[in-house]
């Protein structure tokens, strides 16, 4: 039995009708609320540990970073530490997290570049604003990124696409499906070949130019970018990330 194999041994189980069961396929976005779930649970003083397996996610596992990872190192957890008495090291291994560039930091700024949404969800004004929000910086930014990156192997690329990626379900929430000025940055590129108007049509042109195969050895990871609904189990590979920094994950995780 492989290592892989072991893990999703180990961590099979049955949770409540709002958990989702750790070892076996899950789609991406629960994979990710799952791990993401996880990190934020963690106490305080892990966060060193915690940094460290962000760190990890964010260069061998960037399918599975989620905004809500980074989020949990922004400003209000620095003070929480500070007004606590957390100690000086783990606020500086936060911090160092944070200011290294990353799908984390690329996701932030596409955050930022819509208006902040996910901070303004829930609020009473927010909801009018919904579907109205403006694409154009979004794709403003993916034509600078992508042109001084030049290829699809730069890690700056990879780090910006993987981000969209990720995002690219709110981008089509908040802009009312107003893709067309990112398909066209992303066309404009001259590595994406022409990339279709929708959601759908920019999540294959990422996996395309991500080189995102498919096949066992992908473990449905190409399948489950590409369709929302279908499962994977290759997010197995981040929880190994979390175990090998000493960061437990349940057999179920509750998700949010």
């Amino acid at each position: 039995m492989g290592f892989l194999d072991q893990l999703k041994s180990m961590f099979g189980g049955h949770g409540s009708t709002n958990a989702v069961a750790i070892g076996g396929p899950l789609t991406v976005a629960d994979a990710k609320k799952a791990l993401a779930r996880v990190i934020v649970q963690q106490p305080l003083l892990s966060m060193r540990p915690v940094a460290e397996v962000v760190r990890d996610l964010q260069s061998q596992t960037p399918a599975f970073v989620t905004y809500g990872m980074d989020h949990y190192f922004n400003s209000p957890k620095l003070v929480r530490f500070q007004n606590s008495g957390g100690r000086q090291l783990d606020v500086d291994a936060i911090g160092s997290l944070h200011a290294q560039p990353g799908p984390l930091a690329d996701e932030v700024t596409i955050q930022h570049l819509l208006d902040d949404i996910e901070d303004r969800r829930g609020h009473a004004s927010a909801d009018a604003e919904i579907g109205h929000i403006d694409v154009k910086p979004v794709a403003a930014k993916t034509t600078e990124v992508l042109g001084q990156a030049g290829s699809a192997d730069s890690p700056a690329a990879r780090d910006w696409m993987f981000a969209l990626l990720d995002q690219i379900a709110v981008i089509d929430e908040v802009t009312g499906g107003d893709l067309k000025p990112l398909a066209d940055a992303l066309a404009g590129a001259g590595f994406l070949g022409s990339v279709e108007a929708s959601a759908t049509g920019i999540r294959k042109a990422l996996v395309d130019a991500l080189g995102i195969g498919s096949g066992s050895g992908a473990s449905g990871l190409r399948e489950a970018l590409l369709d929302p609904s279908a499962t994977t189990d290759a997010y197995m590979e981040a929880v190994a990330i979390l175990g090998k920094h000493g960061i437990e994950v349940p057999k179920s995780v509750e998700l949010a």
